[in-house]
């Protein structure tokens, strides 16, 4: 592989640069996976923006990550994570058959990769279902299996925030599972594995540990991952300041160092809970049906994409949805025409429509994007 010795210079000197850091300024500390230096695949969940520095701490062996293809949208800085890390670009938006590809060959070439099987980052703080296919992919590789699991990331970085709070992350080695042993597995036996050993329930291990997570802001975009208010039951009426946040209803909570929520008119104490909650609520709410504008959201920025390339501004406008169509800048996308709506970084909602074009929308102002995903998953199924 071209530049593989620079990519494993760079990966030695920057494990050790981060170390230091993760460990001094994160409160992070990981067991360490000491076994052959053979071609690896290594699984992990996926709940902090660190997480590729975090899992290749509790290794010795370089390994190339998957990173989502907006990634390398980002002009020079992308520029200079390709040239040291060289990670495999991924389409969030559909089946990416060419970073499936890129793997296979990174592996049966002798390198090690590192996959998050998740695909995404919760906002929940509970790790996400993870398909089938994840499973297959480990059998056929050839390569052995390993599976980490990051715990505390959901509270040091939490999905919906900006800021990074300090307190303390674990980063485990689970299992190790060889070619052979996955060849004699049956691909849901393989999937279970793999679901066992990286989930991760944030909240259920806070519970016990009670670990304080200290910064400023903490409640600040909480409204990201909290789209629904149990109070009036109104989508996208949830602001945030400082450590709170309310609804013009009169609800209104506090987000503690102990990352629990708090006040008199709450029914939940945990964002787990609220998101569990919201999801069901949806449902029920897009199934009674009605006419006109489900949510909406003003100052939004709609571009066009080249996936792992570019984008170019479309237009700026109002953007919502109903049961019919995605309405943003101007434009209408029939939700019959979208394949996929998924969510990039905190608040960023990118789109794909069948024959290949693909969307992002950027906002001005706090709000949420992944109640437009969840309302296009349970609009279509």
């Amino acid at each position: 592989m071209k530049h593989y010795l620079w990519h494993r210079f760079m990966f030695v000197f920057l494990r050790v640069v981060a170390v230091w850091f993760v460990k001094r300024l994160m409160g992070y500390k990981c067991t360490k996976y000491k076994g052959p230096d053979v071609p690896t695949l290594i699984i992990s969940n996926h709940n902090s923006n660190l997480d590729a520095a975090f899992l290749m701490m509790g290794f010795t062996r370089h390994a190339y990550c998957l990173a989502s293809e907006h990634t390398f949208r980002n002009g020079r800085p992308s520029k200079i994570m390709k040239a040291v890390f060289d990670p495999i670009p991924i389409n969030k938006t559909q089946t990416d058959i060419s970073a499936i590809k890129e793997m296979m060959r990174r592996l049966k070439a002798g390198a090690s990769v590192c996959l998050f099987a998740e695909g995404d980052r919760s906002y929940s703080g509970r790790t996400a279902p993870i398909g089938i296919s994840t499973a297959k992919l480990a059998k056929k590789s050839g390569a052995d299996m390993i599976t980490f699991r990051i715990e505390g990331g959901y509270f040091t970085t939490p999905r919906w925030s900006g800021s990074t709070r300090k307190g303390k992350m674990n980063g485990v080695f689970v299992n190790k599972y060889t070619a052979s042993e996955l060849k004699g597995m049956t691909d849901r036996q393989v999937l279970d594995a793999i679901e066992r050993d990286i989930h991760e329930d944030s909240y259920e291990l806070q519970k016990v540990r009670q670990i304080r997570y200290r910064g400023e802001n903490l409640a600040e975009g909480i409204e990201a991952a909290l789209y629904l208010c149990p109070g009036c039951k109104g989508i996208g009426t949830i602001v945030s300041s400082g450590d709170r946040f309310s609804c013009a209803c009169g609800l209104s909570g506090k987000y503690t160092e102990t990352c629990f929520l708090e006040g008199e008119s709450l029914p939940f104490t945990t964002i787990t809970e609220w998101c569990d909650w919201q999801e069901a609520e949806l449902k029920g709410i897009l199934e009674r049906g009605g006419e006109g504008p489900i949510c909406s959201d003003k100052a939004q920025q709609l571009f066009s994409v080249r996936a792992a390339i570019d984008r170019t501004l479309v237009g700026e406008g109002e953007m919502w949805i109903d049961h019919r169509k995605l309405h943003c800048a101007g434009l209408d996308f029939p939700l019959d025409d979208i394949i996929s709506v998924v969510t990039v970084g905190r608040m960023t909602l990118l789109f794909a429509l069948k024959g290949g074009a693909m969307y992002e929308v950027r906002s001005a102002v706090p709000r949420s994007a992944l109640k437009y995903k969840d309302i296009f998953r349970f609009l279509t199924g």
